[in-house]
């Protein structure tokens, strides 16, 4: 396997999770890549799902790393109906992305009760290739272009 793929772990009760990094802004992702200097940033496992068009975070997390958070908010349709939430800015890195970050936006939520801190939605999928193989109960998320 190259570092363009990757091979994640599936939870039996939730679905398929991605370990990652969130970065408050591109230079602190690039401090905290090069030996140059150290910026905070947060591991994050973050559920796949495919059905969200923006990825959420936990807002423990957007508090802990004090994001920037954008003036109007978000309307995400989900459990309920029309949801408007706050949007914040970040960098993504998972390991597939080799040694890039990816800008984007996530909106706020609160995962507390669940064993991961965020939602990966199509934001970020659409530069990825994402496929499931039922028989072993696992998924591969690959990076081609990144």
């Amino acid at each position: 396997m190259n570092r363009k793929e990757g091979k994640f772990m599936m939870l039996p009760e939730t679905g398929p999770i991605a370990r990652g990094e969130i970065h408050v802004n591109e230079l602190s992702f690039l401090q905290s890549k090069n030996v140059s200097g150290f910026s905070p940033f947060a591991n994050v496992k973050l559920l796949i799902d495919t059905g969200s068009n923006i990825s959420g975070i936990d807002k423990k997390i957007i508090d802990g790393l004090k994001l920037t958070r954008y003036e109007d908010c978000s309307q995400v349709d989900g459990v309920g109906g029309i949801h408007s939430l706050r949007r914040y800015k970040c960098v993504l890195f998972l390991g597939i992305f080799g040694f890039k970050g990816l800008p984007i936006d996530v909106v706020e939520g609160d995962y507390s009760g669940s064993p991961y801190d965020g939602i990966l939605g199509r934001d970020v999928l659409q530069y990825c290739s994402f496929s499931y193989h039922g028989p072993t109960n696992t998924f591969e998320l690959q990076a081609p272009n990144f």
